[in-house]
């Protein structure tokens, strides 16, 4: 990608390598089997799940079973667009539409003329731009922005959201005729803490790519590990699951996992759920009584380090500190652990 907001489209022309997804869950393999009934019509997909779950490589294992396979899945992330560009990335726009307009671009649908168009994040889209994507979908054609002529596109339009649409509907935010547009057929994908049995499978997975992609000796996760990861809830589903094996390879030494290197949020068993009655995808953490304030503060600390990627110049402007003192707190908490562990 060219930028965080540019369209992705796959590498190579031709659709010839199959999108993996890893599991043994009844669940996820009845999913699967509805994929593969979809991908045989060019019916609207919408589909739903938590962040990490695996909703795009859902989507593209519908345009793997398509007959359309043969031309590139087009995705966007509607939530990384900035707002005053949404409409020229998804429509395009002419030469000198507007200002920094120097020459006519192609949007991300006419991008994906007779192929899937993948819309990521859709409950992020500018209700200003709401209505004409309803336009697009329900005709098939489109206008530039700063265009005249009506261009016919024939494409096949999957969605996904980790919000609820229907409470973005009620609360004004989404529009209900697109809702409903949009969801002609929904695909639910289920967090990982309700198909733990795919866990060892996962670990077991992305170990050897991330051992392949380093050119590391083989390294295994003991058993005390592994029962860690089956008790663990994984509020980051299996994109945190990912990231903690890369982690765990990288800092390790010698042919096992070192257990110091598996983050202490899980050590701890902390888990973050969806209890928000309003918006189940929202991630809230639970504070048993009884907890001291202490405690919550290191919580709520490794929680936001989490949801911005390790990035503490950014934790701490969201928890109101200075840099230095986030870094003193964070170091207060290993020299805690190290005395425990000890």
């Amino acid at each position: 990608m060219a930028s965080s907001y540019s369209v992705k489209k796959n590498k190579s022309k031709g659709q010839s390598k199959k999108p993996i997804l890893i599991t043994q869950n009844p669940i996820m393999e009845e999913l699967i089997a509805k994929v593969k009934l979809v991908a045989k019509t060019s019916a609207t997909l919408l589909i739903t799940g938590e962040n990490g779950t695996g909703k795009e490589v859902l989507a593209q294992l519908v345009h793997y079973y398509s007959d359309r396979r043969d031309n590139e899945l087009v995705a966007i992330n509607c939530g990384a667009i900035p707002t005053d560009l949404v409409e020229s990335e998804l429509f395009g726009h002419e030469k000198g539409a507007f200002t920094g307009a120097h020459a006519q671009k192609k949007g991300c649908f006419e991008l994906a003329h007779q192929s899937t168009l993948f819309l990521d994040e859709i409950g992020e889209m500018p209700k200003s731009i709401q209505v004409k994507l309803l336009r697009a979908v329900e005709l098939g054609s489109f206008r530039r922005v700063g265009g005249q002529e009506e261009i016919e596109v024939d494409v096949t339009l999957i969605s996904a959201t980790n919000k609820v649409l229907f409470d973005q509907v009620q609360s004004g935010s989404f529009r209900e005729d697109l809702f409903y547009r949009l969801n002609v057929i929904e695909l639910y994908v289920p967090p990982l803490r309700h198909r733990k049995e795919d866990i060892p499978l996962l670990v077991e997975f992305y170990k050897n790519h991330f051992v392949e992609s380093y050119n590391m000796g083989d390294i295994e996760f003991n058993d005390q590990i592994m029962d860690m990861f089956l008790s663990y809830d994984w509020p980051g589903n299996v994109r945190e699951l990912k990231n903690v094996v890369e982690r765990s390879i990288v800092l390790s030494e010698g042919a096992e996992v070192d257990m110091d290197v598996i983050p202490s949020r899980i050590h701890r068993g902390e888990n973050i759920y969806p209890v928000c009655s309003s918006n189940p995808y929202d991630k809230i953490i639970q504070i048993p009584i009884g907890t001291s304030l202490e405690e919550i503060e290191r919580r709520v600390i490794d929680q936001t380090l989490y949801s911005v990627d390790n990035n503490k110049t950014e934790a701490a402007k969201i928890l109101g500190f200075t840099r230095k003192t986030l870094h003193n707190k964070l170091s207060k908490y290993a020299s805690e652990e190290k005395e425990t562990n000890d």
